[in-house]
């Protein structure tokens, strides 16, 4: 930084601050950084799903209000990160399963009414961005970033680009099938590993046990408040965690898909590191043993491979990096 400090002097350029972010279907983050990626202040909150992209933009406004008043250096971009589909090239959100965001020009908002340039860009792939630049995938030549949430998606970087694809679907984790039959995934199709080990699917399986065999799963009702239906994939991690059986086959089962998925992953591109975000990753071990397992039950001598399957360095915090960095792309 003081190299990069007296080139800005002797430049007689101002140094500057970027704002970040992070809109996901269940919270937001808004953040202001320095054009070194350092977090100067970051403020987050519940997504009111029910105020759609009105709600939205207003809490981003007035972040970008606050922020651009207590910084003591110029805003000179915006980076964003949006959880859902994205038209990268168009800089639009597409987004049909949030109302409000179809076709949105967001980038041009931003333009028009905070009056700095933006990119926009996908969370899963915004989440591979940071952690190719901020976090475990520093170093690497390339990084698979996995985003497993509600949905599971994911993002490839090599040599520093985010590779999107002939139809920006490039790193489509979620959607592989690997089942002729078994669950209706949200994407119309059958068998996806997004319908075997995302949290939506880990919950809907806890539940339908539930529906059976309510004797068998106490633990995971007492911690949703002893409601059946309210049982979520984070109660059965945690039940899973103290050795309840029928959460840890649950959750086992989950991560064995996922490694089924990564096994194709390595096969196809062969990344440096296959790194693991998400609300769901923070099962940590429950969720790596079993992707190890598969991945050792199914190695191959003739096909050697030294891919390492990490837990997100910037945790909950990936994409909102990941937009740090489309901003400091931007200015």
């Amino acid at each position: 930084m003081a190299a990069l400090s007296a080139f800005r002097k002797e430049a007689q350029e101002p140094l500057s601050n970027v704002i970040a972010v992070d809109i996901g279907g269940t919270r937001f983050r808004v953040g202001l950084f320095d054009e070194g990626g350092k977090r100067v202040r970051v403020s987050e909150d519940a997504t009111n799903r029910s105020g759609g992209r009105p709600w939205m933009l207003a809490q981003m406004e007035r972040e970008f209000r606050t922020f651009q008043a207590e910084s003591g250096e110029p805003i000179r971009a915006c980076g964003i990160s949006f959880g859902g589909p994205v038209d990268f090239a168009g800089q639009q959100v597409t987004s049909i399963v949030a109302p409000g965001w179809e076709n949105f020009p967001l980038s041009s908002w931003v333009k028009e009414t905070l009056g700095v340039p933006c990119l926009l860009d996908n969370d899963a792939n915004a989440g591979a961005l940071g952690e190719y630049r901020f976090g475990t995938g520093r170093g690497c030549e390339s990084i698979f970033y996995v985003a497993l949430s509600t949905g599971i998606g994911g993002g490839f970087v090599c040599e520093g680009k985010v590779i999107r694809g002939k139809d920006t679907l490039a790193g489509e984790l979620g959607h592989l099938p690997m089942a002729d039959s078994g669950p209706r995934c949200d994407c119309g199709a059958r068998g996806c590993l997004e319908a075997f080990s995302s949290g939506s699917a880990i919950g809907k399986m806890a539940r339908e046990w539930g529906e059976r065999r309510t004797d068998v799963m106490p633990r995971m009702v007492e911690l949703s408040g002893g409601a059946v239906e309210r049982v979520t994939a984070r109660e059965v991690a945690l039940a899973a965690a103290e050795g309840d059986p029928i959460a840890s086959r649950i959750f086992r089962d989950a991560a064995r898909w996922l490694g089924r998925g990564l096994l194709t992953v390595i096969r196809i591109v062969n990344p440096d590191k296959i790194v693991l975000g998400g609300g769901v990753s923070q099962a940590g071990k429950l969720l790596l043993d079993p992707i190890h397992d598969v991945l050792d039950e199914r190695k191959s001598a003739a096909l050697p491979a030294t891919t390492e399957i990490v837990i997100a360095e910037l945790g909950n915090y990936s994409a909102l990096y990941g937009a740090v960095a489309l901003a400091l792309d931007a200015r």
